[in-house]
């Protein structure tokens, strides 16, 4: 009874987000654009120069924890680190009262989330590749900067103008660093945890895995009644689109690297684009 009692006063009182039109430092809130395990994030104005901001709180119930200021300490170090016009830069990092703040870009844009379960979108095998291969190479050039990402999610995807923007790095960490902020080994999650949560790249291989059969997934439609299958046996797939995401999700051999994913995945590409041109040729 106690530990219900104890998280509903967490989640309506201590970890209460700010109210849109509040005023922290710098920066005015417009609104809230969501909720972690770990923090709160606003879309604010820098009130000096008028740019829009995403501001992430620490949550108050984690500030004497290692799951707070000196995990978001990471994540700021992480964000400095890289360069890249798809991924967000860390412009500031301040306290404001007791309350931890980092300031960040703000990307615009749908998340895939968003499109696939919103809007709708649908996707065919052929243009689901192509996602791929673009998120990829985003993952690709993170391994690149020895970064494991560790939580590649269609809501960490904003696509915007063809092109994906990869988000929330509360979990990333450099290859060589220990995976969480209180042990040393992974041995006490769930074996599917454990992989999610390694510190290399069958972590984000893995999540490639998921993502790709989630896109997948938009150009499926259940019978009326029918019984819930398997992916393999619910989505009709070519023989290289099957092999890679068993690869993936590590059914068989996994790959050694996202590189040589992308090798594949472009064999497929490119022999998708000769069929088409030789379909054009003969009509």
């Amino acid at each position: 009874m106690w530990t219900h009692v104890k998280k509903w006063w967490t989640n309506t009182f201590l970890d209460k987000p700010y109210r849109p039109g509040t005023t922290i430092g710098a920066y005015h809130i417009q609104h809230i654009l969501g909720m972690g395990s770990y923090g709160i994030a606003y879309l604010a104005t820098h009130t000096p120069t008028g740019a829009q901001v995403v501001l992430k709180q620490v949550k108050p119930s984690l500030r004497h924890t290692a799951k707070g200021a000196a995990m978001q300490a990471y994540e700021r170090k992480v964000l400095s680190s890289l360069s890249h016009p798809q991924i967000p830069r860390c412009l500031d990092a301040f306290t404001h009262r007791k309350d931890s703040f980092l300031v960040m870009t703000y990307l615009s844009g749908p998340t895939l989330e968003e499109l696939l379960f919103e809007r709708g979108i649908v996707v065919n095998e052929y243009e689901c590749a192509g996602y791929m291969r673009k998120i990829g190479q985003l993952v690709a050039h993170l391994h690149a900067q020895g970064l494991i990402h560790r939580d590649v999610r269609i809501p960490n995807v904003i696509w915007q103008d063809g092109l994906p923007y990869l988000i929330d790095f509360g979990l990333a960490r450099f290859i060589g660093d220990k995976p969480t902020y209180t042990t040393d080994s992974l041995c006490a999650y769930p074996s599917e945890k454990q992989l999610k949560r390694e510190v290399a790249p069958a972590s984000d291989l893995y999540a490639l895995g998921h993502f790709f059969l989630f896109l997948l997934y938009s150009d499926y439609t259940p019978k009326e009644d029918e019984p819930e299958r398997s992916w393999e046996e619910e989505l009709s797939l070519s023989p290289e689109i099957r092999r890679m995401i068993r690869k993936l999700l590590q059914m068989d051999e996994p790959y050694d690297s996202v590189h040589e994913w992308l090798q594949e995945l472009d064999l497929y590409l490119h022999r998708c684009e000769c069929d088409k041109n030789r379909r054009l040729q003969q009509t």
